[in-house]
């Protein structure tokens, strides 16, 4: 499918999932080689940047949530010449999707304050997916309060499995927006060549960086604090097995002398102490619950318990 948007001599065409026809046709309107319709007709697995006399071709990835949990990226591909802007990706991005409605609307009323360039229109589509990755990522900020809830009410071994979902998420967002940097900073540095837009695109170029490093800081913010409530997760796990197996410990210890009394007692020999005397059992008894009570004694002495 193709869409087209056309104001004031400036194109921008974007492709979802096209057609080997409908690509060509493209690629043949704006006069694009062909390795570059190689590269589009294709999913490219890393970014990658392609500066030619006529427009600079990049590639970009960017991270958002799987509805079936995780998170995944979403490729698209920028060609852009003085004229034009052509996008094309591999399925439906909701952010450029809001884009379209937005441009429609404003062709529509022709509320368009100045005439727009190419720049203008690549700054805001860039713009806007960073804005919505740091929008994403700010939901998990929700998550993360309730996880720090959960933590610190006892209920350490139910969020495990949530720290590990956020924990991977994240990470995955933070991996992408790291292997922007260096394409991303290429591309900006050609299209501010004198071939292109010139330094007047230094300022464009300043705004998409900003955004870029904001929405990079947000992800590793977020990345830091879902670490340290795992290790707060883990530290509160390993501090409450640590408790259980002293009260494993303390019970086997405690069970040893009351095993050895009952054993020794309870041999079917002569001369056993108490055998014959009456009341010989309540008298073991009340040994067997001294020794407990020594016993515990002396581990509240040693703060043990």
């Amino acid at each position: 499918m193709i869409t087209r948007h056309t104001h004031s001599g400036i194109t921008w065409i974007d492709m979802e999932s096209p057609a080997r026809q409908e690509l060509e046709d493209v690629i043949t309107e704006f006069s694009i080689d062909a390795r570059i319709e190689e590269e589009i007709i294709s999913p490219t697995p890393y970014p990658l940047v392609v500066d030619t006399e006529k427009y600079v071709y990049l590639v970009l990835h960017f991270p958002t949530t799987d509805p079936h949990g995780g998170a995944k990226n979403q490729e698209i591909d920028f060609i852009v010449g003085k004229g034009f802007l052509v996008t094309c990706r591999y399925e439906v991005i909701t952010t450029i999707h809001n884009l379209h409605k937005v441009f429609e609307s404003e062709e529509l009323l022709g509320i368009t304050k100045r005439k727009p360039t190419t720049a203008d229109l690549l700054e805001r589509i860039l713009r806007q997916m960073y804005a919505a990755i740091t929008e994403e990522v700010e939901q998990f900020a929700k998550m993360l309060e309730r996880i720090e809830e959960d933590i610190f009410s006892g209920r350490e071994r139910e969020t495990v499995r949530n720290i590990s979902l956020v924990g991977r998420v994240l990470l995955r967002f933070d991996t992408t927006l790291k292997r922007h940097a260096e394409p991303l900073r290429e591309f900006l540095s050609q299209l501010t060549a004198p071939a292109f837009f010139g330094s007047t695109f230094e300022e464009h170029v300043a705004h998409i960086e900003g955004e870029h490093d904001h929405a990079a800081t947000v992800v590793s913010s977020y990345r830091e604090v879902a670490a340290e409530l795992r290790d707060t997760n883990d530290s509160l796990l390993s501090t409450a097995q640590n408790e259980i197996i002293q009260r494993l410990t303390i019970i086997t210890f405690v069970a040893v002398p009351l095993t050895v009394i009952t054993g020794v007692f309870g041999m079917s020999i002569a001369g056993i102490p108490f055998s014959n005397t009456e009341g010989g059992f309540w008298l073991l008894v009340g040994i067997m619950l001294v020794c407990v009570l020594a016993l515990l004694g002396y581990f509240k002495w040693k703060r043990w318990i």
